[in-house]
């Protein structure tokens, strides 16, 4: 059986493992000649608290303040990315093939990567783990466990010590 992976899904968020994470889907992009995603997925807003907002200062008001918001949050996270992907690349031993390419979604995490991963018909999905005490060993973060029950791609879970 040959391993074929042309397409690799990085789902991250910023925080300071994201680096881990990327690099470990960029070194594996690099080995298969894949194209590289990373995917930061941003939280929407609690719709109880949308519509008490929306209550105070008007629906229109609202959507357009948050339309602005989400698009700006969408820029500065498209940086910090870059940033992130730039460093990781100049510490490569070999050249990419394939610059990585970054996808920013708002919505709920697990839904949103699996809804991607569709869309781009990826091979493998990669995600970070977090260390949270004891329990870490006993189970995964919530949004891997949903992805890993919910899909038929294959799923890598990089831990926080790799690459440190």
């Amino acid at each position: 059986m040959s391993i074929k992976l042309e397409n690799i899904l990085v789902a991250k968020d910023l925080s300071k493992e994201s680096a881990n994470v990327i690099r470990y889907a960029l070194e594996l992009g690099r080995k298969f000649h894949a194209q590289v995603h990373v995917l930061h997925v941003m939280p929407t807003v609690d719709h109880a608290v949308l519509n008490m907002v929306a209550l105070t200062m008007g629906a229109d008001k609202l959507a357009k303040l948050n339309a602005k918001n989400e698009a700006e949050l969408a820029r500065q996270t498209r940086e910090q990315l870059q940033l992130i992907i730039q460093a990781e690349t100049e510490l490569a031993e070999e050249e990419v093939m394939h610059p990585p390419r970054i996808e920013v979604h708002h919505g709920e995490p697990a839904p949103m990567i699996l809804s991607v991963a569709d869309q781009l018909d990826v091979d493998m999905i990669v995600l970070g783990s977090h260390s949270k005490g004891r329990l870490h060993y006993a189970f995964l973060g919530s949004v891997a466990e949903k992805i890993l029950r919910k899909t038929n791609r294959s799923v890598v879970i990089v831990p926080p010590q790799i690459g440190r």
